[in-house]
Parts: structure tokens; sequence; C-alpha cells
């Protein structure tokens, strides 16, 4: 007997609202995850917005390394946060 099938037979929980939960919940966690490595970005550099970064790094308020990379990474992030959305809208 595989994992889920077990866990369905304790919970009484049917396997296919299992693997959503298991979905939602996992996405769910990926998106706080990301915001958070988010915020320290935003901490790091005293802004809110990348765009913001991006300005002050331009205006050379703030170093560019590594705050170039952390730039990269908030778009990426962002990214990826968007289509958690995404697949969590398509779960639901």
């Amino acid at each position: 007997m595989d994992l889920i099938a077990e866990v369905e037979k304790i919970t009484n929980i049917p396997k296919k609202e299992l693997i959503t939960k298991g979905m939602l919940a996992f996405i769910e966690k990926e998106m706080r995850l990301t915001e958070l490595d988010l915020a320290d970005i935003r901490e790091r550099y005293d802004v809110t917005t990348k765009e913001e970064l991006y300005n002050k790094i331009k205006a050379k308020e703030i170093e560019s390394h590594p705050a170039w990379e952390d730039y990269i990474v908030w778009k990426n992030k962002d990214e990826y946060i968007r289509e958690l959305k995404e697949k969590l809208k398509a779960i639901r």
C-alpha cells in the first residue's frame, strides 16, 4: 500500500482531496517563504519596491554589488510568486 493510500485510510479523506490539500499547503508555504526573502531585501536596502531598488542602484545611492544580484533575485521571485498564484487559482 502506498503512503497516500495509508493516509487516506487513516484520515478517511479521499486521495484526490489529500493531494489537493497538500498542493495548496505547499504552494501557500512557498509563497510565504518567498515573501520573507523579499522582505529581507526590502529591509536591507530600505526600499518598498524593486523599482525603488533599481533607482537607488542607478543613482549610486547604494553599492551596485550585491544590490544588482538582489534586484535580479527580486524579479525572479516576483515571477515565481505570480506563477504560484496561477497554480493556486487553478487548483481552487
